[in-house]
């Protein structure tokens, strides 16, 4: 059964690379030992300080705070080594798609308790939509399999911008019905928990690093119905001013037999319109359906003739992704999104060619798909909350409230990185 508590109301920093003594900061030094047992444990407690660079009573205290509030525990088998107690926290994540949704519940290390997968057969409902959100995490509510805590709060993951007061929608292009929607105000009410607001690619980059030990710096590609990019420095997701980091979409490449953006030379919808050109797909594809050119889309990459179709659009994913890696100096490439996923080995392949041919001389990622499947975005988003649920303070500056990790005020983007239908 859920247990009601009150949870923490401050922003995690991941990926700190050293911690400080002083008593003012205490509560980040806090954050830092509890994400490198999280990541990388079981720690002793030498290893503890020797990781952080505090002193032996500074770790000794926050292991004797984090062991009382039970986040953490001594590993079996001796040697005082701590470990993370995965089911000391719960969190939901969501993941909105102009197609599907996802749904999931985690534990405190990322770890997928339950999940729900629902094809959405139009969203130009919002409340409609809102409420088949509201019905499927109340069932991963009730569907873990282990006793957790009741969640911290509803992660929600969307395309396109975000408002940077973090509660409602922007001008997401294949969304238009939700156009400054208050979107969290309107699940809290419908589910009776907080809800937090993310763009899907930083979600996306979120959940790759959230339980990784060794997942510093990437790139994280997330390629839907729409494209975005996020990236990850020392353990951290950069979100940019207005959270509104991952515009990608318009990067220009050559693909197809000419010069266009990359969202044109992936997007399932463009693909589609090509297969069904080339003899691939019947020409009956509704294609104002969004769920229908997904289904579509699915069956063109599994035809053996589409292969080369595939390829052109992963080909202009690697070329993109060039000028990301050079400017970045990143040594790995995550990709994920329902279109990734159905385009598999061919469409990734291909974007380690192109990326072999565009960087001879390297640095030259590792490029693969995510291990989360269509469940990497959702998992994202409950990793944002559990991050703002046990964490540090915001930086100075950076925040416009409990949790949010943007800058109030600030431009609203109007342009989207999924762009039109």
């Amino acid at each position: 059964m859920d247990e009601p508590r009150q949870p923490l109301r401050h922003t995690v920093v991941q990926g700190r690379t050293g911690g400080t003594n002083l008593v003012r900061v205490g509560v980040q030094n806090r954050a830092l030992v509890l994400d490198l047992v999280r990541r990388r444990g079981p720690f002793a407690r030498a290893e503890l300080m020797r990781a952080t660079g505090l002193s032996a009573q500074t770790v000794s205290n926050i292991a004797a705070g984090l062991v009382a509030a039970g986040l953490v525990r001594e590993a079996p088998g001796g040697g005082r080594r701590l470990e993370v107690v995965a089911g000391s926290r719960s969190a939901i994540g969501v993941h909105l798609d102009p197609a599907h949704l996802v749904v999931v519940r985690t534990d405190l290390t990322g770890a997928v308790l339950a999940v729900e997968h629902v094809d959405l057969d139009a969203t130009d409902d919002p409340a409609r939509t809102l409420d088949t959100m509201a019905a499927a995490v109340h069932r991963v509510r009730g569907g873990a399999r282990q006793r957790v805590p009741l969640p911290a709060g509803i992660g929600l993951a969307v395309p396109g911008s975000i408002d940077p007061d973090g509660v409602r929608l922007g001008t997401p292009a294949q969304l238009p019905a939700w156009w400054s929607l208050p979107v969290t105000d309107e699940l809290a009410a419908r589910t009776g928990l907080p809800v937090r607001l993310e763009k899907d690619g930083v979600a996306s980059a979120l959940g790759e690093v959230w339980s990784a030990a060794g997942a510093d710096d990437l790139v994280s590609v997330f390629l839907g119905h729409g494209i975005s990019a996020a990236t990850v420095a020392a353990g951290e997701v950069v979100r940019g001013a207005t959270g509104n980091a991952g515009e990608f979409g318009g990067m220009p490449v050559e693909a197809h037999g000419r010069w266009t953006e990359v969202w044109e030379a992936c997007q399932p919808l463009q693909q589609v319109r090509r297969g069904i050109d080339a003899g691939l797909l019947p020409t009956g594809v509704p294609l104002d359906r969004p769920g229908d050119v997904r289904h579509a889309f699915e069956r063109l990459c599994a035809t053996p003739s589409a292969a080369p179709l595939v390829a052109e659009a992963g080909a202009a994913l690697g070329s993109a992704l060039a000028h990301v890696v050079e400017l970045l100096d990143v040594p790995r490439v995550v990709i994920g999104g329902s279109a990734a996923l159905a385009g598999g080995d061919v469409f990734i392949d291909a974007v380690r060619e192109r990326l072999a041919v565009r960087l001879p001389n390297g640095p030259f990622p590792t490029v693969a798909a995510t291990a989360f499947g269509e469940a990497s975005v959702a998992r994202g988003a409950a990793c944002a909350v559990l991050q703002a649920d046990l964490a540090v303070p915001a930086p100075v500056g950076r925040g416009a409230g409990v949790g949010t990790g943007r800058r109030p005020g600030g431009p609203v983007h109007v342009r989207s990185i999924a762009h039109p239908w």
